[in-house]
């Protein structure tokens, strides 16, 4: 660029030009030609330190200057290595090239008028390592298997900076599993299909993966069919008796193997494995003393494990009914048109029990399980005593049990009664009344939400008022007169709770200049929602993402509304985007006022405690056409109220901190003839 200006300067103008120009040059203390040696603060990276043989790397530097040349010095052999670089003012990346073995570079800046040289930093450390090993033994826990099944895949010797992968077959996507130095175990590997694998070697941070040598085969078949009937010649039986279980129909390439589970968990395996034939098969005859449930385990020829048949039977083992059992009722006194609740405890497996009131049997039977038979509840309205009577399925005789429930009946008067809920329909925590209007004198009335009791009154014979009631979403509310030992429900009021907006903030900071943004996630509401930013700006929007940008470091508020008028918050969820240049500064150096909405204003972003910064700005030949002591960011390239043309401008910042340098550089404005 300097060099198109000294052209320009003695093809256009006389010495007098020349000499204003220079003094332009040396207010804005450019770095152009006048420089005499590079910049040594320029950073050298790379994007990849750690590579295997054969993978390449490209090495960039953060910045470049005019007027300079830029090397790369392999430091292990001495000599230069990918493409000479030349100075744009932009950051720069020499050509990718593939090191054969671990060195350090170093980059070369030689400043071209003036010979002048400088090593930049830091030295770049590039490890090459080798592939890995291939001539690896891979062998496996089994050679075939059904499919569902899984096996074990093992690799000798492995190298413990290796990932190991399993690939082969079709629509696998095994994971990797990083070796240990010496035989890794490759756990759950489920082929599908019968098929070759091969193992792939990946040195964790090489791009580059090659197949081990050795190889593998698993042959797969498909597991037993478990859509197989059970039969027995007899399901119910008494103690004593055979039974002959049958299964159909069987597979002549798997063996069968009966089991029986009684009470417990265990289960026991009955007689030995019987080869399948294609049709019908029979187990050994079976004489169980208890009530006893037999299954089928199938095991393929071809399968690592047996799979369960889907079907199994029950055999009923019947005993004589016993009278010895302790009748319990869940309360002693009841109120009419409460539920009383009779269980005949450690009851008798598989007879029935029947409910006799003092006068008739009632409809209500049980079958013993062994433990609490509850019968359904019953809603007395006289004074009785409740007897049980029980008989087996196979012996039908009725024999009463030795004991009998009584209690105390107690006739409360009782109405109905209607509840409101004003208001009908509220967001998730706000509050609310229940009125009760019509109630009974002397009836305490117990409010619960969700089985919690929120409060108690005693009504006085005129209306029941709940007040200030807090909702939750989950918020289920009744009114329960608990004078009596069961709590009877009085009212369940209607009520539709809303659930609120509940939002998540991702925030980006300002780095450049109005670059902050900010993006919202919105759980729970209906949509669409109003997305009000106070003192910024309010979106109207039917998704619940949204991304905010343009941004400007700064603290903000934010406020959700749903379809339904709810609010993630009342106040505002406060968040704050901060600015996160590491020099507190930035300096927008374009300006294209066309009115398209972008970089219509010229824009210096900084540190939002600082204040604003006094700016100057001139053109090529030293006029200054625009200062201000305190900049907001809001001049649109005009001189006099008229657009200057297109070109570049030097500007002069200064934020009068102490320590703080005067910020000098270029503007360049585009888009005007």
């Amino acid at each position: 660029m300097i060099s198109y200006m000294l052209q320009y300067i003695y093809s256009a103008y006389k010495f007098k030009r020349y000499i204003q120009l220079l003094s332009i040059l040396f207010i804005v203390n450019t770095t152009f030609a006048s420089q005499i040696s590079p910049d040594k603060t320029i950073l050298v990276s790379t994007n990849n330190a750690k590579l295997c043989l054969g993978e390449t790397t490209t090495i960039s530097l953060s910045t470049t200057e005019i007027g300079v040349q830029y090397q790369l010095k392999d430091n292990h052999s001495g000599s230069f290595v990918s493409n000479t670089l030349i100075g744009n003012n932009s950051k720069a990346s020499f050509e990718p090239f593939t090191p054969s073995i671990s060195s350090s570079y170093t980059v070369i800046a030689t400043h071209i008028a003036s010979s002048k040289f400088v090593e930049l930093s830091p030295e770049i450390e590039i490890e090459v390592m080798s592939l890995p090993l291939v001539n690896l033994e891979v062998s496996t826990s089994h050679n075939s298997l059904c499919v569902g099944e899984s096996i074990s895949v093992f690799v000798k010797d492995s190298e413990p900076d290796v990932y190991y992968q399993i690939e082969g077959g079709s629509n696998t996507n095994e994971p990797s599993f990083i070796g240990n130095g010496s035989l890794l175990s490759i756990e759950g590997f489920k082929p599908f299909r019968s098929a070759t694998y091969r193992i792939k070697a990946n040195r964790g941070w090489c791009e580059t993966s090659i197949p081990l040598t050795d190889y593998f085969h698993v042959e797969v078949r498909r597991p037993p069919e478990t859509q197989l009937y059970m039969y027995a010649d007899k399901k119910e039986i008494c103690q004593g008796e055979e039974v002959v279980i049958s299964l159909s129909p069987s597979d002549a390439s798997v063996d069968y193997q009966l089991f029986a589970k009684q009470d417990s968990n265990d289960e026991n395996q009955i007689g030995l494995k019987v080869a399948g034939n294609g049709g019908l098969i029979n187990f050994n005859s079976v004489n169980p003393f208890v009530t006893t449930t037999y299954r089928v385990n199938a095991q393929g020829h071809y399968c690592i494990n047996p799979v369960k048949v889907d079907f199994d039977i029950k055999i009923d083992v019947h005993s004589t009914s016993k009278t010895d059992r302790t009748l319990i009722s869940n309360k002693l006194n009841v109120c009419e048109g409460e539920a009383l609740t009779i269980s005949v405890k450690d009851s008798q497996r598989d007879v029935i029990y029947q409910l006799h009131d003092g006068v008739d049997f009632l409809n209500t039977q049980v079958i013993g399980n062994g433990g609490m038979a509850i019968f359904p509840a019953v809603y007395p309205i006289n004074n009785r005593s409740y007897s049980v009577y029980v008989r087996d399925l196979i012996c039908p005789d009725k024999l009463k049990l030795d004991k009998q429930v009584d209690f105390n009946l107690i006739k409360p008067s009782y109405f109905p009664i209607e509840s409101f809920t004003s208001p009908g329909e509220v967001c998730q925590g706000e509050t609310i009344n229940i009125e009760l209007p019509i109630t009974q004198n002397g009836v305490r009335y117990n409010l619960y939400d969700q089985n919690i009791s929120i409060e108690t009154i005693t009504s006085d014979g005129g209306p029941v008022v709940f007040e200030n009631l807090i909702t939750d979403i989950d918020s289920e509310f009744e009114v329960l007169i608990d004078n009596c030992v069961d709590e009877i429900v009085a009212a369940k009021p209607k009520l539709k709770i809303y659930s609120n907006p509940q939002i998540d903030l991702i925030i980006t900071n300002e780095f450049e200049g109005s670059d902050g943004k900010v993006n919202v996630i919105v759980t729970d509401g209906e949509k669409p929602f109003t997305y009000i930013f106070e003192n910024y700006k309010t979106i109207s929007s039917g998704q619940r993402y949204i991304e905010v940008d343009e941004m400007k470091a700064g603290n903000y508020k934010l406020a959700v509304v749903d379809a339904n008028y709810c609010k993630s918050t009342d106040i505002g969820h406060k968040f704050k985007i901060d600015f996160s240049n590491p020099k507190e500064y930035a300096v927008n150096g374009i300006l294209t006022p066309n009115g398209d909405g972008r970089n219509d204003n010229w824009v210096i972003s900084y540190n939002p405690e600082w204040e604003a910064p006094e700016v100057s700005v001139f053109n090529i030949y030293g006029q200054k056409v625009f200062h201000t002591l305190n900049y907001q960011n809001d001049w649109k390239g005009t001189y006099n109220s008229s657009q200057l043309p297109s070109g570049s401008y030097f500007y002069l910042i200064e934020f009068h901190r102490n320590n703080m340098k005067p910020v000098k550089g270029i503007v360049s404005i585009l888009g005007r003839n």
